[in-house]
């Protein structure tokens, strides 16, 4: 793996491109550790279209926290339309680890709400799985065979 990789579809510690794969990856369809670009999915995505464990895009779908105009989540972010499973944390509280501010949600004596909070979290973390995180662990762990040394 390159560490400084820009191309069409890069792979490397830091990615740069249309289809980066990396720690830290730059461009349109984005899948790394930190993913910055239009579609991004990773452990941090930040996009138009953002999937991953902390996610802030227009879209954002985040298995622990998302933030944008329309997000989905474990817990919501500053959004215009969004749905936190458990609660609500604004941004500037996460980023500086003030959990006071954290607004749990009520689950007292609503079985059924608690039931499919649940199940909206499966289903995300399983999304975010099979589209962010299985694709980026390949790229990163693939093992590229060497080509044979040409023989003078």
């Amino acid at each position: 793996m390159q560490f400084l990789a820009i191309g069409e579809s890069p792979v490397g510690v830091i990615a740069i491109g249309q289809v980066p794969t990396g720690i830290i990856a730059i461009g349109q369809a984005a899948t790394g550790v930190i993913a910055i670009g239009q579609l991004s999915r990773g452990v941090i995505a930040i996009g138009q279209l953002a999937l991953g464990v902390f996610a802030l895009g227009q879209l954002g779908i985040g298995v622990a926290w998302a933030g944008g105009m329309l997000a989905v989540g474990g817990v919501r972010g500053p959004a215009m339309l969004g749905y936190g499973a458990f609660g609500r944390m604004p941004l500037r509280a996460l980023l500086h680890g003030r959990w006071q501010f954290f607004e749990r949600r009520p689950f007292e004596g609503r079985r059924v709400v608690l039931a499919a909070a649940c199940a909206v979290m499966v289903l995300i973390a399983a999304l975010a799985w099979w589209a962010a995180f299985a694709p980026l662990i390949h790229e990163l762990t693939r093992h590229e065979p060497q080509q044979p040394r040409e023989l003078r």
